[in-house]
């Protein structure tokens, strides 16, 4: 027996956050990643908010990997404010650490640095939650996961079912002014997330469907958004697809290429979506064997028909990175070979135990992950 994950409520296009003048909230509280603080799309949500009635407070210390002492310091404002409404504004890191703060206000003795596994929060005595991404990748905005770290960059994730949000309000103009850079690797996790949803043991036809969706307009929109930002009809279609592969990655669980990234981000504190990028054509390499026959039935730009081989879909990975100026080795990530042989212990231990790892379509050995991060020149042999 299989099931389906529930779908935050959607509203999406020109104008998505107007729905928040009528959900009738006493008293908001919006979490802002601090790039936005004082900008106009917090105004906006503001405005939207005061016009349905709400008192607004506002709070803009979210970091851009969020801990569990800046999880505390935002629900401490929670606390003091006593929303009816949390509103989180931002990337996977803000909304991230908007659930989990959420969770601490409406549980205060909640151990955020040891939550039990699949557990029923019966949230929403207190407040809904409401999430309006700000870029196109995390799909945090559509998951059951809050993912944070410990003081000593232990990867904590936070998952259940009652975390999804009640509402998503996908606007291309919240997204439409990012970096080139951000825009891009933003794009890279989210195909990472559409494409081990997709080839995931756990995958179905749900999922299935949201990760094709992903993969043909990620691949497709994502150059044309990184050459021209403000173009608002590939913008909005990249934000669909990364809450898309949110979605199809929530209900099939990720792989080994996000247990590697999150291990390595751990000790190498760079950007998540450039380690995922660096590491998504080679553990699409290593999988091959497991995944061929459902690699044949990829459309899109990504499309393999019946001939291919263990590096084609490597290979076009790797061509649209060059598109997008991404990073196509950890080297090329900024991971040196000396960080990682220093903590390759570490890394490889944190790998085999997340999630991601077990839920790969084929389980790596230890040797396995190592090759995978410190490549040999026969490390391709070696991987078959």
């Amino acid at each position: 027996m299989m099931g389906f994950v529930t779908s935050p409520r959607l509203s999406f296009g020109p104008g998505a956050v107007e729905l928040l003048s009528g959900l009738g909230a006493r008293r908001a509280f919006v979490l802002v990643d601090p790039t936005l603080a004082k900008g106009h799309r917090e105004r906006r949500l503001v405005e939207q908010l005061e016009t349905g009635g709400s008192t607004v407070g506002t709070f803009a210390e979210v970091e851009v990997e969020p801990t569990v002492a800046s999880v505390e310091r935002a629900a401490r404002a929670l606390v003091a404010f006593t929303p009816d409404l949390v509103v989180a504004l931002g990337g996977g890191s803000t909304i991230d650490t908007a659930k989990a703060a959420w969770v601490a206000y409406e549980q205060p003795e909640f151990p955020l640095a040891e939550p039990p596994p699949l557990l029923e929060l019966k949230l929403r005595v207190k407040a809904r939650f409401v999430a309006v991404p700000t870029t196109s990748g995390s799909g945090s905005d559509a998951s059951w996961l809050a993912q944070y770290r410990t003081e000593n960059g232990q990867l904590v994730e936070l998952a259940s079912r009652d975390l999804v949000p009640d509402w998503s309000l996908l606007d291309a103009a919240f997204p439409a002014t990012q970096s080139r850079e951000l825009t891009a690797t933003s794009g890279a996790d989210a195909i990472a997330h559409a494409l081990e949803a997709f080839v995931s043991p756990w995958t179905n036809p749900f999922s299935d469907a949201l990760a094709r969706d992903a993969l043909e307009r990620l691949p497709r929109d994502l150059p044309t958004v990184a050459r021209h930002g403000d173009d608002l009809d590939a913008r909005l279609s990249v934000h669909f697809a990364a809450t898309h592969a949110g979605l199809a990655v929530s209900n099939a669980q990720a792989g080994l290429t996000h247990a590697l990234a999150h291990a390595v981000g751990a000790v190498a504190r760079r950007p998540h979506g450039r380690l995922v990028a660096a590491l998504l054509p080679r553990v699409t390499e290593f999988n091959f064997p497991a995944i061929r026959d459902r690699l044949g039935q990829l459309g899109g730009p990504l499309g393999l028909g019946a001939g291919h081989g263990r590096t084609t879909l490597a290979d076009r990975l790797r061509e649209l990175w060059g598109t997008l100026g991404l990073p196509t080795t950890l080297l090329e990530a900024g991971v040196s070979n000396e960080l990682l042989t220093e903590h390759l212990d570490r890394i490889v231990a944190e790998t085999l135990a997340a999630p991601g790892a077990l839920s790969n379509p084929r389980v790596a050995s230890a040797e396995e992950a190592r090759e995978l991060l410190l490549p040999t020149t026969d490390a391709a042999a070696s991987l078959r």
